[in-house]
């Protein structure tokens, strides 16, 4: 049965997932790992999410639109050593625009010693996290997606970035045109 408040899902609708992302990022993220030889960095929270995270759909398509800010920890050690780093990254820009990103990165102490530590960090455990970030966009319309379009009978009523799948379904009832022609 067509939804006369938004028929053939054409007109602009609109849901705040920002709670949703910080759930998600907060599960993606922590616990983010690279190893390579005796250096190891993990991710070990996520500090704070802040920003816009909207999904909409407008003539039948979902549209992902977000950009925050991500604060997260992080600790990294040497393999036989006591030394250990721990600090934060701040990316100021998770943006649907966006396919590059800012890793701000500062550590708690900035001694010799620690350099390299940090350094790792930099070249290795933000590829890792760069890797979550590539499919925010298709995980958030997939699990957010769902229930904002109303269904319609034909092959081209499934909004693209929802799996068919995962849509919900609703059954049309026949019409019967009874009127009589003159």
């Amino acid at each position: 049965m067509a939804d006369w408040r938004n028929v053939g899902n054409w007109h602009w609708k609109e849901r705040n997932c920002l709670e949703w992302a910080k759930k998600y990022f907060d599960d993606k993220l922590v616990g983010t790992t690279a190893v390579v030889g005796e250096l190891s960095a993990e991710v070990t929270s996520v500090d704070s999410v802040s920003g816009d995270v909207d999904l909409n759909i407008r003539k039948g398509r979902l549209i992902a639109i977000y950009d925050v800010e991500i604060k997260l920890s992080w600790t990294a050690a040497k393999k036989g050593s006591e030394e250990t780093l721990s600090g934060t990254i701040t990316i100021p820009e998770v943006a649907h625009d966006t396919d590059s990103y800012v890793y701000d990165i500062s550590a708690s102490k900035s001694t010799k010693d620690a350099l390299p530590l940090k350094d790792f960090v930099r070249q290795k455990l933000t590829p890792e996290i760069t890797k979550k970030f590539e499919v925010f966009t298709e995980d958030l319309k997939q699990a957010n997606g769902t229930d904002m379009y109303i269904p319609g009978n034909g092959p081209n009523d499934t909004p693209s970035g929802v799996s068919v799948a995962s849509a919900p379904k609703q059954e049309r009832p026949s019409v019967v045109d009874s009127s009589v022609g003159v």
